[in-house]
């Protein structure tokens, strides 16, 4: 009984460093998306944000790739896993006619760095009207005009159980990486509010 408390309190030990890879920072998202109401245009969208203080992430983006319009604001159901602040990213323009304004496109979280969030985003259609394979990402506000997404590398810990039964004090962790480095995809360009400085330069 001695030795199996002995492991428990190393395997405990050792996972406490590797925080990262043990809790989400973000909810997962259903199989497949579903629809809001409340997003049929941008100027609806754009009318309703005036009504409040905005966060540094919320507002009207816009996908320069595709032209894909989306708003980002704070989602106050929270979602099953009680998270304490949640944004939701809801497509209000897409260059697919079959994707209706109102699908929700990915759920996001911040994190303890200032401007870098945790999301979970819907990365391609199911042949209808409907977004599915959600993907964990990272996505960073570089400044006030643009917001950065990075495909996580989809690490893995592995822990060798029988090599803590003769040594005890070795503790065998091996990570895997799925991907190399991460995947760098197009960011957004703000919309709404209308960033300080023009996202594209003026020429005189």
């Amino acid at each position: 009984m001695a030795v199996v408390c002995k492991i428990l309190a190393v395997l405990l030990t050792a996972l406490s460093v590797l925080p990262a890879y043990g809790k989400r920072l973000v909810e997962k998202l259903p199989p497949v998306s579903e629809i809001v109401t409340g997003y049929a245009s941008a100027d609806e969208v754009r009318q309703r944000m005036r009504q409040a203080p905005l966060h540094a992430v919320e507002g009207i983006w816009q996908f320069p790739s595709t032209g894909a319009v989306v708003a980002i604001e704070l989602d106050e159901s929270k979602g099953e896993g009680g998270y304490a602040v949640r944004y939701r990213m809801v497509i209000i323009k897409s260059p697919q006619r079959t994707i209706r304004p109102g699908t929700v496109m990915g759920i996001i979280a911040p994190t303890a760095k200032k401007n870098v969030y945790a999301a979970e985003i819907y990365t391609s259609g199911n042949g209808g009207t409907r977004l599915r394979s959600p993907r964990g990402f990272t996505l960073t506000l570089a400044d006030n005009a643009h917001l950065s997404f990075t495909k996580n590398s989809g690490l893995k810990v592995y822990t060798n159980l029988f090599r803590l039964i003769p040594y005890l004090s070795r503790v065998s962790f091996r990570i895997y990486s799925q991907q190399h480095a991460p995947r760098d995809l197009d960011g957004c360009l703000r919309v709404y509010p209308v960033p300080v400085e023009p996202v594209n330069p003026i020429y005189l």
